[in-house]
Parts: structure tokens; C-alpha cells; sequence
């Protein structure tokens, strides 16, 4: 019974029609010529001052116009079909995905608790339970930020409230607060220029760098080693976020950014929802900057490069 089912996906129908559309065209040029020839020895039988000087191409390219005119129509039929089933296999991998991610941190913070009420661990041991729930709940709460994130940029009247800010201080106090949450062994170096002003809305911007900073360390086969840096280049602030881990293949670099999507390697099994770097663009491109990825290919890093437009310092002390 599946064979049968398989004969009615959209790749064989669309096979077909093009079958079907070379038969059409061959018959019709078969036709038409053939008639031709049926109407032009009847001519010279009965009637030889009918006879004009060679067949109607109008009608024959009418004809031919109208099945290209189909033939396009299913042609476009075809190409958001497989746009959409391609979504649609994104989403079904996601919620996959997504399921997966709020159970492991829940099922960690269930058996810690349980630990904790039979058990009454001492207070070393605690200590160790409750960094392990508090990672857990960031874990959670990363997540959870995400997907509000991922369905606030869909709408359309989604708006950002951005502030005269000194961008200088905001990046390099966000980093270096989160300097001693990396891995064992993992190092943040920054190298901030001071002074640049940006118009930006904070927990936006927040959101980009957490993102960025979780596929830097989810993406670095040993402890991280990332290097943020700020500069200004002419009219903007120009931010890298730069790691020496795994890398991006050419082929998937224009596609990271897409919502769902995902690089998957064998043998490997990272966590993630596939919509932080959808959410970063988003968020990069509704302050009116722009985004995007180098890298030299596997296992030889990443680095994101943002740009931002720079503005004059607030007068009012609007302050970082």
C-alpha cells in the first residue's frame, strides 16, 4: 500500500506533468502539422488560390505559449510545495528538538531535589546540587526566552525601544560578567575600544549575545576559547565574536540564519532549538545593522561580525 501512496508525492506528480507536458507539446505539434498537410492537398485539389505559403505559426505559437503558460503555473505550484514541505520537516525536527530540551534540564533538576529531600547532602555537596539546578534553570529560562523571542519577530508590529547607550560598556560588561560561566578551562578574551555610542534596546541586544555566546561554547569540541571584539568603522560600531571551534561548511553559511535550521553532522548530538541565529539577524536587522558569518570550513572557527550604527553621545547622560 505505500508504493501506491508514494505515486501521489509531489515529486512523482511533478515528474509526470512534465512527462505528460512533453506528450502534450509532441501531440500537438503532430496535429498541427498533420492538418496542415490534410488542408493544403485538399487546396490544391479543389481550391489552389487558397493555398498560402506555408503553415499558421500564430496558432501554432499561440498553442505553445498556452502550455508554457501551464507548465510555469506548475512549476511555481511545485516550488512553494517544496518550500513548505521543507518547513514543515524543520518544525516536526524542532518540536522534536524542543521536547527534548525542557525534559533534560527538568528530569535534572527533579533528581537533584530528590536527592536533596531523602538524602540531606552536606553542604559542599549542596553547593554542587544548586550550581547544577541554577545552570539547569538558566538552561530553562535561555529556552523559554527563545521561542517568546522567535514569536514576537513574526509579528508584524513587533517594535524595538532602543536607547542612546555607551555600546562600549554595555558589551564589555555583559561579557565579562559572563567570564566565569564558561567551562572549565574556556577563555573570553575582550578587546573593547571605549566610547562608541549606538542606539540599542537592551534585553534585544542581550538576547544576540547570549545567543552567540551559547553556539560559541556549544560549538568547541574542547574548552572554549572566544574573542570578542569592538571597534568602530567609519558611521558604525563594529562587534566580532570569534571562537576556534568546530566551524561552518561554505554550504551551510547562508543558511544558519533561517528559522529551524540547524547544521547536523554524524555522530553528533548538540542541543539547541535552531532559532537563536534566526532570532539574532531579526533583532541585528530591526536596529538597522546587519550580520553575517566567516569561516574557513571544519574545525576552524567562527566568527560572527556585527555592524551597528554609531551615534553621538546623549547629552542627557543617558548612561550603559
Amino acid at each position: 500500500m505505500r508504493w501506491w501512496r508514494s505515486l501521489f508525492n509531489p515529486l512523482f506528480a511533478f515528474i509526470a506533468i512534465q512527462l505528460a507536458w512533453i506528450v502534450v507539446v509532441a501531440g500537438w505539434l503532430y496535429w498541427f502539422l498533420g492538418s496542415h498537410r490534410q488542408l493544403r492537398t485538399l487546396a490544391e485539389k479543389y481550391s489552389p488560390e487558397l493555398l498560402t505559403g506555408g503553415p499558421d505559426w500564430v496558432i501554432l505559437v499561440e498553442g505553445l505559449l498556452l502550455l508554457l503558460a501551464i507548465l510555469a503555473g506548475v512549476y511555481v505550484i511545485f516550488l512553494f510545495w517544496s518550500r513548505q514541505a521543507a518547513l514543515l520537516r524543520e518544525q516536526r525536527l524542532f518540536i522534536s528538538q524542543v521536547t527534548h530540551e525542557l525534559k533534560s534540564p527538568l528530569a535534572s533538576l527533579q533528581l537533584h531535589l530528590e536527592t536533596i529531600r531523602r538524602h540531606q547532602p552536606s553542604p559542599e555537596r549542596l553547593a554542587g546540587f544548586l550550581e547544577t539546578m541554577l545552570a539547569d534553570a538558566g538552561r530553562l529560562n535561555g529556552l523559554i526566552d527563545n521561542l517568546l523571542s522567535a514569536s514576537r519577530v513574526e509579528q508584524k508590529n513587533w517594535a524595538l525601544y532602543p536607547q542612546n547607550i555607551d555600546f562600549s560598556a554595555f558589551v564589555e560588561r555583559y561579557f565579562r560578567s559572563r567570564q566565569f560561566t564558561l567551562p572549565r578551562a574556556g577563555k573570553l578574551t575582550l578587546e573593547i575600544e571605549a566610547g562608541l555610542h549606538a542606539m540599542v534596546d537592551r534585553d534585544a541586544m542581550e538576547t544576540v549575545f547570549r545567543n552567540l555566546l551559547e553556539n560559541a561554547i556549544l560549538y568547541s569540541d574542547g574548552p572554549p576559547d572566544i574573542t570578542v571584539r569592538l571597534h568602530g568603522k567609519g558611521t558604525h560600531c563594529l562587534l566580532e565574536i570569534a571562537d576556534r571551534g568546530r566551524g561552518i561548511e561554505l554550504a551551510h553559511q547562508k543558511k544558519i540564519f533561517k528559522m529551524f535550521y540547524r547544521v547536523r553532522r554524524k555522530n553528533e548530538n548538540i542541543r539547541g532549538s535552531g532559532l537563536g541565529l534566526f532570532i539574532v539577524q531579526a533583532n541585528i536587522q530591526r536596529h538597522g545593522g546587519q550580520i553575517d558569518v566567516e569561516s574557513g570550513g571544519a574545525g576552524k572557527g567562527t566568527t560572527f561580525r556585527i555592524e551597528l550604527p554609531r551615534c553621538q553621545p546623549d547629552t542627557g547622560g543617558e548612561s550603559a
